[in-house]
């Protein structure tokens, strides 16, 4: 559990630094929101593969928790 968290947090401070300081996904990114959060900004944003590997993210940890 605790590896895919790690993962998934090093993958998003990854796209971050590749992404406009200005978006609403990077600023969701910088305030440390929720994977939910962060994949609803990457939506409006247009970062759709990001906003689908979160939610897929958030069903494995799920998964894994339960």
């Amino acid at each position: 559990m605790h590896r895919l968290v790690i993962q998934t947090e090093a993958m998003l401070y990854e796209f971050r630094k590749r992404i406009p300081t200005d978006c609403k996904t990077a600023k969701s990114i910088d305030r440390n929101d929720s994977w939910d959060r962060v994949a609803t900004f990457a939506k409006d944003d247009g970062f759709l593969e990001l906003a689908e590997q979160l939610e897929k993210l958030k069903f494995q940890l799920l998964a894994q928790t339960h």
